[in-house]
């Protein structure tokens, strides 16, 4: 019996020896879940920043994102039925060429990488000048 038990407690303990070699996982420092999500701090940030990139890699029009305020569930008019979540927000912007812009983004509940986190997708009133999310944003509206 100690011959058949032998072999498999020594590939459990080799199989653990392994594991001990992967990197440590990602910590997580904030819920996943936000009461508030259209005022949560990584959303946010995350729309500042992809705004910051494409001014600085596509736009080039001098002025960036200072910060971002105000945040709050959008007048979404209409139901939306369908197995994503989505929730429809706007906040203001305060832009470093000293102007206000309303800026509308969508939270989509569960579609981040890989499905796991939120993906976000943004709209700035009147700086879309592709028309991307159509002529007053009214995609992420």
């Amino acid at each position: 019996m100690l011959r058949l038990v032998a072999p498999a407690l020594g590939a459990l303990f080799a199989g653990t020896a392994q594991a001990a070699d992967l990197p440590e996982p990602i910590r997580i420092d904030r819920p996943i879940q936000v009461e508030e999500p259209c005022a949560d701090p990584f959303v946010l940030a995350r729309i500042k920043g992809r705004f910051g990139w494409a001014e600085k890699h596509t736009w080039h029009r001098g002025f960036d994102m200072a910060s971002l305020g105000k945040a709050r569930f959008s007048d979404h008019p209409y139901f939306e039925p369908g197995i994503i979540e989505r929730k429809y927000c706007q906040a203001e912007a305060r832009m470093t060429d000293d102007t206000t812009r309303t800026v509308y983004y969508s939270i989509e509940i569960g579609q981040g990488f890989a499905s796991v986190g939120n993906y976000v997708d943004f709209c700035v009133l009147g700086l879309d000048p592709w028309h991307v999310h159509d002529e007053a944003c009214r995609a992420v509206r």
